[in-house]
């Protein structure tokens, strides 16, 4: 009798462990964000001022080159003619290095302000995602959103994508 109840008592708390661990059962589900930021318009508005002011600064850099190629081709015609003397020419050649010293300097720093110009309009879109991932987790009772690029192994599964959509106001 007193095995009998030794055993009901173990079985009593492993069904009660079965219990407690089904009703903590977290729910993950996923999106692709991939096909979610580039239908957001703030995206579309972001990704087409970036490029209008690459091509600026493209623009410039294309001036500041050209200018300097047409020096170039200057000093080597009048080099070719005998118009300079040794000493114009190591002038020259180190105005051209200059120029071209100057050329490098401008092209990084037009990618640094090509990057924090973008990041700068990105900012906002991304917090925009983030609240619309916080609100459907809530709705859902999601314990965990992933992004599907990041998954290693997936069999089915929650897909959250179109209720990101549809928190975004992005129509599918």
């Amino acid at each position: 009798m007193k095995n009998v109840l030794n055993l009901l008592s173990v079985l009593t708390v492993i069904a009660f462990m079965a219990l407690g661990t089904t009703a903590n059962a977290q729910k993950i589900a996923y999106v692709d964000s991939d096909a979610i930021v580039p239908e957001m318009p703030a995206y579309k508005r972001a990704k087409s001022e970036v490029e209008a002011y690459g091509k600026q600064l493209q623009k410039v850099l294309e001036g500041k080159q050209k200018d300097a190629q047409t020096y170039y081709q200057e000093i080597m015609q009048k080099a070719q003619n005998g118009e300079l003397t040794p000493k114009q020419e190591q002038e020259a050649q180190a105005k051209l290095q200059k120029m071209q010293e100057d050329l490098q300097k401008e092209a990084a720093d037009a990618d640094r302000k090509l990057a924090e110009k973008e990041g700068e309009l990105t900012e906002p879109l991304y917090k925009e995602y983030k609240t619309a991932l916080e609100k459907v987790a809530k709705a859902n009772q999601y314990n965990y959103i992933l992004d599907k690029k990041m998954l290693l192994y997936s069999d089915g599964g929650i897909d959250a994508t179109e209720k990101i959509k549809t928190a975004l106001g992005i129509s599918w």
